[in-house]
């Protein structure tokens, strides 16, 4: 019988052979990028998610229709795993977490805001509505779908230089140091809010296979997203949260190898002593503060203004980018204002008193 490779192995080759997918799929992109433009091929359109609306607002089954009809079938076998495996900027995302957090050593926030968890689901309903519904209250819903893979071009966004980089760094190193590592994929994808949707029914999971779970809580300290593994192990036998984009970084950690990726449950369950521990790591995590309730609500009472009033489709790209993280930045940061002068003006008033 074969040894299994020590832990740090395996964690190791698993995440390498993440990192892979993903680099293999930006390259995949970029080649198709490079043969749309500069050699002519058009037999394969976009496959970003506009793609997928623009084609079901017209009748036309194209590239990113068929690409997503494919994510959100694996989506109910496997879970977020394409957010973990395949999404570029998700790849992009811990390039910049590895680079500051692991090589700079530079400290990065670790917060549970569990309010704005709504934040991606609002802007999924916005955009849904904007590029789909809209269109098809107007016109109607089309009566023929036709087949036509090369119906949107690769770059046929509104994207522009300027954008672009408040892009990459908004989203990245800016979230970063103020809302924690994955913020963008936590509080505002719409992608990760819809493929939470699909997953929901999830076959696969990270689920307990055997009873020897000793409660140390690496696993919740090895999760980018700040799930409550051990507390859903204890609860249900798996990871059920629809956080999870099955990175596996939780079953790389374990000291004892009592989880993993399973699509089948096992009769297992967690000891009394491990059980005890998650439930207090699960107590402490339900602590739920008007402060990130306030961010929430002042977030999508002035998106739902701008996309309302009708400023946000007159606006020029660079000034979308803006509307949601740097809207989120700003609203976060006078709360934050607030907050802390309220608590110095009534902490003085207790003194007083």
């Amino acid at each position: 019988m074969s040894k299994s490779k020590p832990i740090s192995q395996q964690r190791k080759s698993t995440q390498s052979f993440r990192n892979l997918t993903r680099i293999l799929l930006m390259l995949m992109v970029a080649v198709h990028v490079v043969t749309w433009y500069t050699f002519g091929v058009h037999e394969v359109g976009s496959i970003g998610i506009e793609a997928l609306f623009s084609g079901l607002s017209r009748g036309v089954i194209n590239a990113g229709v068929i690409f997503w009809v494919l994510v959100f079938i694996s989506a109910i076998l496997l879970g977020r795993a394409f957010c973990g495996w395949l999404c570029w900027f998700g790849g992009y995302l811990e390039f910049i977490e590895w680079g500051i957090g692991d090589k700079l050593k530079i400290k990065i926030p670790r917060r549970i805001l569990l309010y704005l968890g709504v934040l991606p689901f609002v802007s999924l309903a916005l955009k849904v509505y904007s590029t789909l519904l809209a269109i098809w209250i107007e016109k109607g819903f089309p009566s023929v779908f036709t087949l036509r893979l090369a119906d949107v071009e690769p770059w046929g966004g509104q994207q522009t230089g300027i954008s672009i980089l408040l892009t990459l760094i908004l989203y990245g190193p800016v979230l970063l140091f103020v809302f924690s590592r994955r913020a963008w994929c936590r509080y505002l994808c719409p992608i990760g809010a819809l493929l939470k949707i699909f997953s929901a029914a999830k076959i696969g999971s990270v689920r307990l296979v055997n009873n020897e779970c000793i409660g140390c809580g690496k696993c919740n300290r090895a999760c980018d997203f700040q799930i409550d593994v051990m507390g859903d192990l204890n609860a249900y036998g798996k990871v059920r949260s629809l956080d999870c984009i099955v990175c596996l970084k939780c079953t790389d950690a374990c000291p004892t190898d009592s989880i993993a990726f399973s699509l089948r449950r096992h009769d297992a369950s967690l000891p009394a002593d491990a059980g005890i521990r998650a439930e207090r790591s699960t107590l402490k995590r339900r602590k739920i503060s008007a402060f990130d309730a306030a961010i929430t609500v002042i977030w999508v009472g002035v998106s739902l203004y701008f996309f309302l009033s009708g400023a946000r489709a007159t606006s020029p790209q660079e000034m979308k980018v803006l509307m949601s993280v740097g809207l989120l930045i700003i609203v976060y940061g006078l709360v934050w204002v607030v907050w802390k002068t309220w608590n110095k003006l009534w902490g003085r008033t207790r003194k007083s008193v």
